[in-house]
């Protein structure tokens, strides 16, 4: 006992003789950092039930969106600020948690009450569907999600990272897809492209600057263009078809018109490649 209130005296000294800027210091850091952490998780993230809506303060020009789980139906932004909502989940006690850090919008579906701590998603998730709007002109889109669909695309540089693509209308600078299932484009206006999709990739009515790149690995491969311009290289093990305003120049290699560009490359490893 003894022992124990000569401790706790030394303990009681030691405090005392800690400056007092010192222990304003300290507590000032044991006070902030708490409030910073709420801060963070109250104010800088949003949790959204069916129907809800996100809108970024800022106009965002610059956009980074991952949901793994997530599909992602994109539309016009009404006042040029990006926009999300959820359209479609499958459990009412289930939260989509939206969190914004610079450029980066992470999305992931939360459950119960303790949804706001934690930035992962459930252990059990489900699919759900967020409509994204943007705004008529970005500098970049980089996307993770599960499935991509909407009316349209419009940025510099395009990158999706997707099991599934279903797009009416994509203008770029830089596109690049990688999608783990099928890529469905009706419309695009590129400069450079690169589109790599496991099973099937169809572009339409496509008008490429300068040079693209199609490849699948198991499924048909369907590509037509909207003007006759550019040379066409087809590197497959499966049967091609052609429309009459290819000319095939030599084995592999079809030309629409005698200019240059572009250069597309239609690489399928097992599937059929269609020429519209």
């Amino acid at each position: 006992m003894a022992y124990s209130r000569s401790k706790e005296k030394t303990w009681n000294a030691r405090f005392r003789a800690i400056p007092k800027h010192r222990k304003i210091a300290f507590g000032l850091v044991l006070t902030i950092i708490p409030a910073l952490f709420f801060v963070n998780l109250f104010v800088f993230s949003h949790l959204l039930a069916l129907g809800d809506q996100y809108e970024d303060r800022y106009q965002m020009k610059k956009l980074r969106l991952e949901t793994d789980h997530g599909n992602v139906e994109f539309v016009r932004s009404p006042n040029e600020k990006v926009q999300i909502e959820v359209i479609q989940t499958n459990s009412k006690e289930r939260r989509i948690k939206v969190k914004s850090v610079g450029d980066t919008i992470y999305v992931v579906e939360r459950y119960g009450w303790f949804s706001y701590f934690g930035s992962r998603a459930s252990d059990e998730p489900s699919r759900y569907k967020i409509k994204v709007a943007l705004p008529s002109s970005m500098t970049s889109v980089h996307l993770g999600a599960e499935q991509v669909t909407g009316q349209g695309l419009n940025a510099k540089t395009i990158v999706m990272d997707v099991n599934a693509v279903n797009l009416k209308q994509i203008d770029s600078d830089r596109l690049r897809i990688e999608s783990k299932s099928d890529t469905t484009i009706e419309s695009a206006r590129l400069v450079t492209g690169d589109i790599r999709s496991y099973r099937h990739a169809t572009v339409s009515d496509v008008v490429v600057n300068q040079a693209m790149t199609i490849q699948t690995e198991a499924g048909t491969l369907s590509y037509a263009p909207k003007h006759a311009t550019g040379q066409v290289n087809v590197t497959t093990t499966g049967k091609v078809s052609s429309s009459d305003r290819y000319e095939e120049v030599e084995p592999g290699v079809y030309q629409l018109s005698t200019s240059n560009r572009p250069v597309v490359e239609l690489i399928s490893e097992t599937g059929k490649v269609e020429l519209k």
